[in-house]
């Protein structure tokens, strides 16, 4: 097969690096059938399927279940229906959840602490690969269910984690059609189609949704003025998710639980959604887009005081809703620190942002200092790596403004801590090290021996 000739051509097997607290169990005692095929081969499904029960050879049902429980499921939880469509065997798992648990194998391995400086591809590249390349065999075979959907899912999240770009940006679009596909062409061609266990129910259909929502938004955000994806489809997913999310707003519900949770991650998505169109989208009406930021960011500011409530104060590193809130609201007081209108309104908008902002930074570092200063460890399992843009947001704003000079010892301190815990998360999530290179490239060399100096040591 040509796939097996490209592992052949990078020199190693494939090799997983557990997360640690992510442990997966023995092989299964019904090993996978190890079957090479030559590339003149036909390919069939049962031959996809046997490549990625190869894959998960270390792997049990169990233990990705368990994996998804404890590492995806606290922050992302997009597939309530893993344990019920999983079989006891990886023989009787059909095709679509198979790869759904390749997914979540990747989405819970950790890179490697060995690093590659020939070139070579690393493990974790590897089987990134495999999986894409897995899920695009699958695509060409007319497999689509909601399982390949939420595997898409999950690989997109992975390459926004890790800051593979613009895999993250075309992989989101073609999540998006491939769920439209579901249900456009339903009932057109069951023939082309693969449902493991029926039609996804409602809630399914919700969480699948709010997954490409918050993934559409915040890579919007990242990548730059073009808008979600999602965005015309507003009203309509309104409606659709409306009576399954404004129940976690009731007084009597755990609000620390994944779902409601993951609830309010949806909430505060939409928020910087509206705050990225207001910026990149402005009307005519300078006024209108004023007044219109001011509400939206008035809106995050009181999201934000819920959020707080809801979670204790060890638990705000790991509210992704506050992490967005935080983004939002980055977004909204740096552009006010720009923003151009008659010379008296001008000067009041500016120095209101520029003290809002220096407020949010603040708050955003001091929920950091705890990690940065070894008073406690993080726990990678519950962290949504969402969470880290507004870190990088914030430690590039800090370092422009250093470079302005408009911000004095307590810039460079903030400075450190923010780059300090983005060098740790690093660890896990790659697209810390792909925030810190930014960084470097804003950073003059003066200011980066300002940075590397211990404190209180100039």
């Amino acid at each position: 097969m040509l796939l097996t000739k490209i592992y052949c051509r990078l020199g190693r097997r494939c090799e997983y690096e557990a997360f640690e607290a992510s442990s997966f169990g023995p092989t299964p005692s019904q090993s996978p059938r190890s079957e090479t095929f030559n590339a003149s081969d036909p390919m069939t499904r049962s031959h996809l399927k046997n490549t990625i029960i190869q894959r998960l050879e270390h792997h049990t049902p169990e233990s990705v279940i368990s994996a998804y429980h404890q590492a995806v499921e606290p922050w992302f939880p997009i597939v309530p229906r893993l344990q019920s469509r999983l079989r006891s065997t990886w023989d009787e798992t059909p095709l679509d959840v198979a790869l759904l648990c390749l997914a979540i194998s990747l989405l819970t391995t950790s890179p490697s602490s060995t690093t590659k400086d020939n070139g070579d591809v690393s493990e974790l590249e590897t089987s990134y690969l495999q999986t894409k390349s897995s899920l695009a065999l699958a695509e060409g075979l007319g497999v689509n269910s909601f399982p390949l959907v939420q595997s898409r899912i999950l690989i997109t999240l992975f390459e926004v984690s890790h800051g593979f770009y613009p895999a993250a940006y075309i992989s989101l679009g073609s999540t998006l059609r491939a769920l439209d596909a579901l249900e456009v062409l339903a009932g057109l061609d069951t023939s082309r189609s693969h449902y493991s266990d029926g039609a996804p129910n409602h809630e399914e259909t919700v969480l699948t949704w709010c997954g490409i929502l918050v993934l559409d938004r915040y890579i919007a955000a990242e990548s730059g003025p073009r808008p979600p994806l999602t965005r015309s489809r507003t009203e309509w997913l309104q409606d659709l998710l409306k009576p399954s999310l404004c129940p976690t707003h009731e007084p009597d519900v755990d609000k620390s639980s994944p779902f409601c949770r993951f609830a309010r991650l949806v909430e505060a998505s939409s928020l910087l959604d509206k705050i990225h169109t207001t910026i990149n989208s402005p009307t005519a009406e300078q006024v209108f887009n004023l007044e219109e930021v001011m509400l939206t960011v008035k809106t995050s500011i009181n999201l934000q005081t819920i959020l707080t409530e809801e979670v204790s104060a060890e638990e705000h590193l790991y509210s992704g809703g506050l992490g967005l809130c935080h983004t939002a609201l980055l977004l909204a007081f740096e552009n006010g620190t720009k923003a151009s209108f008659s010379a008296k309104a001008s000067k009041d908008c500016n120095s209101l942002a520029t003290t809002s902002l220096i407020c949010i930074l603040s708050t955003i570092t001091s929920t950091l200092e705890l990690f940065t200063t070894g008073t406690r460890s993080i726990e990678f399992n519950t962290f949504p790596p969402l969470v880290t843009f507004s870190v990088y947001k914030a430690a590039m704003i800090t370092t422009e403004r250093m470079s302005m000079e408009l911000d004095s010892n307590d810039g460079l301190a903030r400075l450190r801590t923010l780059r300090k815990f983005l060098k740790i998360v690093a660890k896990r999530w790659l697209s810390c090290e792909r925030y810190l290179k930014l960084l470097d490239e804003d950073t003059t060399p003066r200011m980066m021996k300002a940075i590397e100096q211990e404190p209180g040591t100039f």
